[in-house]
């Protein structure tokens, strides 16, 4: 029974070897866009990689949030850039040392400490020109009656 059994288990782990391959594949082209600074091209990577996060080992997973977060933050989209970042330092956590480049580390701080509120809003704050994003803070004007 259990001879019938090793076909289907080497061919199991065949498949998550290649899994494993094209995620890491996935994940170089994602890096190597965002370094180039293509960012729509990363974004692009990113948003197909993001349903395999809970796949990736943490080193992964830290790299996987940073990316994410510092693209949506060149794009000058803050709020999902505040989002991403805060998942990628809780993932790497104090000892990021060995999960983030010292230098990516760095930028997320630094990134993180302009986009983190000082008020009770869970919204990134505006850059110094405002929202790049194009995304008003401000509530829609009601229509006159």
């Amino acid at each position: 029974m259990k001879a019938r059994n090793a076909p289907l288990v080497a061919l199991a782990l065949v498949l998550l070897a290649l899994g494993c391959a094209a995620l890491k594949n996935d994940m170089q082209l994602a890096e190597t866009a965002y370094d180039e600074a293509r960012y729509d091209e990363a974004l692009i990577w990113l948003d197909d990689l993001e349903k395999d996060t809970p796949d990736m080992d943490v080193e992964m997973q830290a790299r996987f949030y940073y990316l994410r977060g510092m693209t949506a933050y060149r794009l000058g989209h803050r709020n999902d850039a505040l989002h991403y970042l805060a998942v990628a330092r809780e993932v790497a956590g104090e000892e990021s040392v060995t999960t983030l480049r010292p230098e990516w580390r760095q930028a997320m701080d630094r990134t993180l400490t302009e986009l983190t509120p000082h008020d009770r809003s869970f919204r990134a704050r505006e850059g110094s020109g405002g929202d790049e994003a194009g995304e008003s803070t401000e509530p829609d004007p009601s229509p006159e009656s």
